[in-house]
């Protein structure tokens, strides 16, 4: 009698320490598949971040230029007076 019972404790002790360990398992898994999602949303907006900062920059030179343009037409225009 005892022995059946120490194998039901046993098995139950069993059961609850296997239920513990899926649970946390589980719960890893589901914390890493989150973290990946993160990570790839993070360097989707990093690479977006890169391509919008060089557009600027591009056409921050562009404009340097013509305004450099424009301030030699008004020197070449204000010295021909």
């Amino acid at each position: 009698m005892y022995l059946i019972s120490a194998l039901v404790l046993g098995f139950i002790i069993f059961m609850i320490i296997y239920a513990r360990y899926m649970n946390v398992s589980g719960d890893i898994a589901r914390r890493k598949m989150q973290l990946d999602n993160f990570r790839d949303q993070v360097e989707f907006r990093v690479k977006r971040l890169v391509i919008g900062t060089r557009q600027i920059n591009e056409d921050i030179a562009l404009e340097s230029e013509k305004l450099e343009d424009l301030k030699s037409e008004l020197k070449n225009i204000g010295g021909s007076k």
